[in-house]
């Protein structure tokens, strides 16, 4: 018999899932029918939908609060990525510059070439 790595699987094995959802029915008709089955025939709080400006504090509330987690870089950190940047744009500027200049000087070539003759 075939020794069988640990990764690989046979064609016949079936992959299984743990996953709590795996046979879930997620279909709105079942969703409806349990709020029917609670005997909750009025909306909840959190169901009711809220105001333009309630929704607008909501959203500043928790982009402010995102905003506090965010892990922000110090400022040599940021003078460090700033002078590479820089760096980086200035060599790409000497390479793109001295194409430009081997393509004009080929082309000023071949314009005095073909009026010449």
């Amino acid at each position: 018999m075939a020794k069988k790595n640990k990764n690989q699987m046979i064609a016949s094995e079936e992959l299984v899932s743990n996953a709590p959802l795996k046979d879930a029915d997620l279909s709105s008709k079942n969703v409806s029918s349990q709020k029917v089955k609670d005997g909750k025939g009025q909306k909840n709080k959190k169901d009711k939908k809220q105001s333009a400006g309630a929704r607008i504090r909501k959203a500043f509330k928790e982009m402010f609060s995102e905003l506090k987690k965010v892990n922000w870089p110090t400022a040599k950190k940021t003078a460090s990525a700033f002078g590479i940047v820089i760096v980086v744009v200035l060599f790409f500027l000497v390479i793109i510059s001295a194409f430009d200049y081997g393509i004009m000087q080929l082309i000023k070539l071949l314009m005095d070439a073909s009026v010449g003759s």
